[in-house]
């Protein structure tokens, strides 16, 4: 999750080294949903995540 890019990344197809694919997404554009192992689905939504304040900079 970057605030200060209004997006988030999300990794998917995990391995013993990592994952293989990511998939960028921009706040405000959906809500996502993420598959979990266990069968149920988890709803991210975009429009909740945290940003920065006004006037701040990422630097």
């Amino acid at each position: 999750m970057d605030p200060y890019a209004q997006e988030v990344v999300l990794h998917t197809q995990p391995t013993a080294t990592g994952c293989i694919a990511a998939h960028t997404h921009k706040y405000g554009t959906v809500k996502l949903p993420i598959p979990l192992a266990d069968g149920r689905t988890f709803t991210l939504d975009l429009d909740e995540l945290p940003r920065p304040e006004p006037g701040t900079d990422a630097h």
